[in-house]
């Protein structure tokens, strides 16, 4: 059984989070965040924007330098686990370590998370499994 490669997700992934979190500190540059849009897509704080920015960053030039499939499953293994944690913290704690975490940041950390966890852990599988 093979799995499907994780790199394209990963490379979607690594290119929305990156954007993402630019967008949020050139569209909070003043520190004011807003709820109208484009805003409330990028509402995050600037250490909450700094994780996105770090883990885009990250996973592209990862993927760039030729990580192999073992290693992307190790990724969005460790993505994974750092993303769910994070959700379940948002849901425990109101603004956990001083970062922003409403409603929405929760519901796509709720989903990103282990949507990535899930499909590492898949292709985990497919690597132990003899063709």
């Amino acid at each position: 059984m093979t799995a499907p490669s994780l790199r394209p997700y990963l490379w979607l992934l690594g290119a929305a989070l990156l954007a993402q979190g630019l967008l949020s500190w050139a569209l909070d540059w003043d520190g004011r965040a807003s709820n109208a849009l484009p805003w409330r897509f990028a509402n995050a704080d600037p250490r909450h924007a700094f994780i996105h920015v770090a883990w885009g960053a990250v996973m592209l030039i990862l993927l760039a330098r030729g990580l192999d499939e073992r290693g992307c499953v190790r990724l969005a293994l460790v993505f994974g686990v750092f993303y769910t944690g994070l959700a379940v913290l948002g849901l425990l704690v109101h603004h956990p370590l001083g970062l922003r975490l409403d409603r929405g940041e929760n519901v796509f950390h709720l989903l990103v998370g282990p949507i990535t966890l899930t499909l590492g852990l898949v292709a985990l599988r497919a690597q132990r499994i003899p063709a």
